[in-house]
């Protein structure tokens, strides 16, 4: 371990590059404000995230909190993610000297003796001694495996018998280690979804300065983000609507199914102010009263599968009862 801890004085700035544009970010939360980050969980000495990186449509931002140290009292860092954007994240890649340079004291084993706190979810690894507690120990303990991990892959810096190193979050993975360890790519599983946030530990960088984060990876898009669909707590007796699918921050529509009740519906391609669309029209008039579902699938251009469905309820009209003419 490199042994220095980041002074709280320290000015925070960050050079960021976020869609392909390189902007600057300063920020520091003011001393005694009880400015904390809660999208960190307490961790070791900390009781919120030390800094805070924030993802928008626009310039995102590195924020730190000068009341959190470094969370085993030495040089490793509670780092937390907000997803302010207006699309999912998949991966997203950081860098500075050293920042990759797990050591066996990540979040889950903050090393303090005993007295620091760890972060619920995490779980002695795999093969370790029976009663064993998470903390107080280098290397015993790790969050479980997410499930967009490959198959087979071990983070670098897990210790033997283990596919997690314990820096890692509840919803996070490493890969792309650089042999420097200086840059790398945090990988969120499930994808970081806008409005949400998620935490993870890193060596912490020599100076805010060096510290800079990468292009996020675009997750994949939600259906709701794609596809148009009218409302289904209506009843749709007697109606026909038209089916839009979108094209969300530029991905390409490869192909687009919709079926009514298994019975494939014919999908329209057209040029709209120079934009190609897809549409399908779905006919509900005539049909008994029921229920009747639209599945639609859509393939994009970097080979994702969309899929969803919607029910719709139709019913027949009430008839007005006759009322007995008065005497």
């Amino acid at each position: 371990m490199r042994g220095h801890a980041l002074s709280a004085r320290r000015r925070v700035a960050a050079t960021v590059a976020f869609a392909g544009l390189a902007v600057c970010a300063f920020a520091v939360a003011p001393p005694g404000a009880g400015a904390v980050f809660s999208q960190c969980p307490p961790v070791g000495v900390d009781t919120g995230c030390q800094f805070l990186i924030t993802l928008t449509d626009g310039t995102p931002s590195i924020q730190q909190d000068p009341a959190q140290a470094p969370y085993e009292q030495s040089e490793d860092s509670l780092i937390g993610v907000q997803n302010s954007s207006s699309r999912s994240v998949a991966a997203l890649p950081l860098s500075a000297p050293g920042l990759f340079s797990f050591d066996a004291d990540g979040i889950c084993n903050p090393n303090l003796g005993g007295t620091g706190a760890v972060p619920s979810g995490c779980v002695p690894a795999p093969g370790a001694a029976s009663g064993t507690v998470c903390g107080p120990q280098f290397g015993t303990c790790s969050f479980p495996k997410p499930p967009g991990q490959p198959a087979g892959y071990t983070e670098p810096g897990a210790p033997f018998g283990n596919t997690q190193n314990g820096y890692e979050g509840p919803d996070n993975w490493f890969s792309a280690v650089s042999t420097d360890k200086a840059s790398g790519t945090v990988n969120f599983s499930p994808q970081l979804k806008p409005g949400k946030s998620t935490y993870f530990g890193l060596e912490a960088p020599p100076s805010l300065q060096q510290l800079k984060v990468g292009t996020p990876v675009a997750g994949k898009p939600t259906l709701g983000a794609v596809v148009k669909l009218p409302s289904s707590k209506k009843c749709v007796s007697r109606r026909k609507f038209r089916i839009h699918i979108r094209r969300p921050n530029g991905i390409k529509i490869q192909t687009a199914l919709v079926f009514l009740n298994g019975k494939k519906i014919r999908v329209f391609r057209a040029r709209f102010f120079r934009k190609l669309r897809h549409t399908a029209k779905v006919n509900l008039r005539g049909l008994p009263k029921g229920t009747f579902v639209v599945r639609i699938v859509v393939l994009t251009s970097k080979g994702q599968t969309l899929k969803g469905k919607r029910k719709y309820h139709t019913c027949t009209k009430k008839r007005r009862k006759k009322r007995a003419p008065k005497l």
